[in-house]
């Protein structure tokens, strides 16, 4: 079936995420929506994604009237795989309703042989990770490595350091040093624990995509 158009609603809060590799905005239902496009961005492990990607039909059984569904997101991994993504709250994932619905899905994209996976709030507000997420963005640009940024891979290379130890050997202000290592989050060089304080002790590491 075809995608679904999100419209404007009374009940519902849209957002549109700047993506640093496609054309338009990405337009989605909800905060936990737009922090999951944050993470799908600046994953490693994604290549690509979209909202909203495919409207589907279940048949029910004893029933004439199918289970109409909309993932939230279709993720594209660096392995080659596709995968569906629901995004809904945690105290929503615990309801009896949303359990018995999650099941007839679950069997439908299995019978299928599609994969759809569940992410909550809770996962997506785990610690300092929305916050960092949306800080990553903010520095994140379509323009190449810089020499300093180069410099910083290079220095990455021998291991990971800390926020300070990588300021002292590229002789950078902490915080130059820390927008420039953003940079190279959005652009998935170098990577950070999501979910801690951004600080002088944070470790960064080159990502290796082998």
């Amino acid at each position: 079936m075809q995608k679904r158009k999100i419209t404007k609603s009374a009940v519902t809060n849209i957002f549109r995420f700047v993506s640093c590799h496609k054309p338009d905005p990405i337009t989605v239902e909800g905060y936990n929506e737009f922090i999951a496009c944050h993470y799908f961005e600046f994953s490693t492990q994604v290549i690509d994604f979209e909202a909203q990607p495919q409207r589907f039909a279940f048949p029910l059984e004893n029933s004439n009237r199918p289970l109409i569904y909309t993932p939230d997101f279709l993720v594209r991994l660096r392995d080659q795989q596709e995968v569906y993504f629901e995004i809904k709250p945690y105290s929503i994932s615990l309801t009896d309703k949303f359990r018995q619905k999650w099941q007839l899905l679950q069997k439908a994209f299995g019978e299928r042989d599609l994969s759809l996976e569940l992410v909550t709030d809770r996962q997506l507000m785990c610690g300092q990770m929305a916050e960092n997420l949306k800080l990553v963005h903010r520095y994140m640009t379509r323009e190449g490595v810089t020499e300093k940024q180069a410099l910083i891979i290079s220095l990455l290379t021998g291991g990971p350091q800390s926020l300070n130890d990588i300021s002292i050997g590229i002789q950078t202000s902490e915080n130059f040093t820390k927008e420039l290592l953003l940079n190279l989050v959005a652009k998935k060089l170098v990577s950070f624990p999501l979910y801690a304080e951004l600080n002088s002790d944070t470790v960064f590491a080159r990502v290796n995509h082998g």
